[in-house]
């Protein structure tokens, strides 16, 4: 496990410990199913074990981490139950918010949507996943920000942290990400008819086919141990 000391250490001890520990969840330096010792995370951190507890159980709240009666706090891993769930909420919020966005979009915003898309063609050509994941997020999120509505924004960002640990699995599979860059250019094609019911039917039917594409992947359980 990589130091956990990279972000500078501010009077909120416990938001600092949560934000250390989230980044390296989310970024896969501690795996699912690993066991967080709230020892060894307070000496590496150097700080009391309190905030590292108080992070840790705001982390469950995030689904991030799990907690074991009389054994401890681990990694979660993602379920097949997870991403069901996950997906249901992506579907129904991301595919109102490209209805939402397509009307208002003006042409410098077309244009910007396509070169996000031709730049997330141009990382998968030349095997750049990292960069295609990148190109994938602000896409949605160029979307998303273009719907004009504060709430749903506020909803679909408390997504944000699990959508990450899916787009991460996701990269797994370059079929699922081919076909992805396929339904993303049928979406962009409906936002610039500014076609509202289109581009929201695309973008559910874009989300629900990577679920099912993530579903058949056989190294995912059903359920948590």
């Amino acid at each position: 496990m990589e130091p956990l000391t990279q972000l500078s250490k501010p009077s909120d001890l416990k938001d600092w410990a949560y934000e250390n520990i989230k980044q390296v969840i989310l970024n896969s330096q501690i795996l699912p199913g690993e066991q967080l010792h709230i020892e060894k995370l307070a000496e590496k951190m150097s700080i009391s074990r309190t905030p590292i507890r108080e992070a840790l159980l705001k982390l469950q709240s995030d689904g991030l981490v799990r907690a074991a009666s009389r054994v401890g706090f681990f990694v979660s891993g993602i379920t097949k139950r997870d991403l069901r769930e996950l997906f249901e909420l992506r579907e129904i919020t991301e595919g109102y918010a490209a209805e939402k966005a397509a009307p208002l979009l003006t042409d410098d915003d077309l244009a910007q949507i396509d070169n996000l898309h031709k730049k997330g063609v141009s990382a998968v050509e030349k095997g750049d996943l990292s960069e295609f994941n990148e190109m994938e997020i602000a896409l949605h999120s160029f979307i998303i920000q273009h719907s004009q509505n504060r709430r749903l924004l506020k909803l679909i960002e408390s997504l944000k942290d699990l959508t990450y640990r899916e787009r991460l699995l996701a990269l797994k599979s370059i079929e699922n990400v081919r076909e992805s860059l396929a339904e993303h250019k049928k979406i962009v094609d409906a936002l610039h008819k500014r076609d509202a019911k289109l581009a929201g039917q695309l973008m559910k039917a874009h989300i629900s086919n990577v679920k099912q594409r993530l579903l058949a992947f056989k190294d995912i359980p059903e359920e948590s141990d």
